[in-house]
């Protein structure tokens, strides 16, 4: 896939996990809801199995954000921030096909256009935060 595919799988998978977070639809039924007929399997499956990933993952993914949300209550993160974070944080942990570094430079850009003025910064502090304790096995679940 290229970039600006992969891009849009994630910017998908990101509306199929806020319509998750507030409905009780599944997964199948919200990214059929959410493709356009222009996008490829392939696109729809990439954002399926980041969708799932994020949500397999969830209880782990939100103690690396909370570990790494200094001076913030997690309950006081912004929705949109907090998928952004846990889709990012998904991809790159549990993704080996993608370099740690591009998942933070997608969240961060994701963060940017769907988020507050300050999200990219927010999302950029946490993920990188996250990426140096990986790097320096201070995480060792990476399932």
């Amino acid at each position: 896939m290229t970039k600006e595919e992969k891009r849009k799988s994630r910017v998908i998978a990101l509306q199929a996990l806020y319509a998750f977070q507030i409905s009780e639809t599944t997964i199948d039924i919200l990214l059929e809801h959410i493709k356009s007929n222009q996008e490829s399997e392939e696109i729809i499956s990439y954002a399926k199995s980041l969708t799932m990933l994020t949500i397999d993952n969830l209880k782990d993914i939100d103690v690396h954000i909370v570990d790494n949300a200094h001076n913030w209550e997690f309950d006081r993160i912004s929705l949109i921030d907090k998928l952004v974070l846990r889709l990012s944080l998904a991809e790159m942990i549990y993704e080996d096909s993608v370099p740690p570094k591009v998942s933070i430079v997608e969240g961060v850009e994701i963060a940017k256009e769907f988020g507050a003025e300050s999200s990219g910064g927010f999302v950029n502090g946490i993920l990188d935060s996250v990426y140096n304790k990986l790097v320096n096995n201070k995480v060792v679940d990476k399932n």
